[in-house]
């Protein structure tokens, strides 16, 4: 039995962060920790002056977003993927239907390690860059442990295809269930097949 894939990868590139702030939107994300693989890979789509990063989860494409070349190294020696992170999806109503902006959180201090500014270029197109999660009590205890959330790329769900219609949190849990099965395809493949089904029509 063939298995339907309902979610796409987006561009490569967040959305706006002003056009953004004024949509309804919804953060999910996973209860565990979960293994990444976060490597350069080569895309047709990735803009000039810029490498694609892809992200992998068991050797399934989950998301792919494209940094300044002059940034590359030093965000990939940063090794925040190193052990398991956190992942959340920040999803939006609008475009096509739903959009989600992927995130993995990481301990601040990771983040930044090296004495390294936080503003580096590849940080500074985050989807709310200013976002920052804290968990325990939150009173400042060096029990708190901050997180970032770095940008790992953008899926969209189509309005036909979506499976939760009355519930927008439901929704963009069930998206990001797609997202870690890595059950993501091109939204090119689904624009062509959309566009000749209307002309058929």
């Amino acid at each position: 039995m063939t298995t339907v894939t309902t979610l796409y990868f987006g561009d490569m590139l967040p959305p706006l962060t002003d056009a953004d702030s004024r949509r309804e939107h919804v953060l999910v994300g996973t209860a565990t920790p979960i293994q990444l693989d976060v490597r350069p890979i080569e895309h047709h789509l990735t803009p000039r002056g810029t490498v694609c990063i892809g992200t992998f989860h068991e050797d399934r494409a989950i998301g792919r977003c494209a940094i300044p070349r002059e940034s590359v190294k030093d965000f990939l020696e940063m090794d925040l993927f190193d052990d398991p992170v956190a992942l959340a999806l920040n999803v939006r109503k609008g475009g096509p239907g739903m959009e989600g902006s992927l995130l993995a959180l990481v301990p601040m201090d990771q983040a930044t390690r090296g004495n390294r500014e936080p503003d580096e270029p590849w940080k500074t197109s985050v989807p709310g860059a200013g976002y920052d999660a804290a968990s325990g009590s939150g009173d400042g205890d060096s029990s708190s442990t901050h997180l970032a959330g770095i940008f790992l790329g953008e899926v969209v769900r189509f309005e036909t295809d979506r499976r939760e219609p009355k519930s927008m949190l439901r929704e963009a849990a069930d998206m990001l269930a797609c997202v870690i099965r890595g059950r993501v395809a091109s939204v090119g493949g689904r624009l062509i097949e959309d566009l000749t089904a209307t002309l058929e029509g």
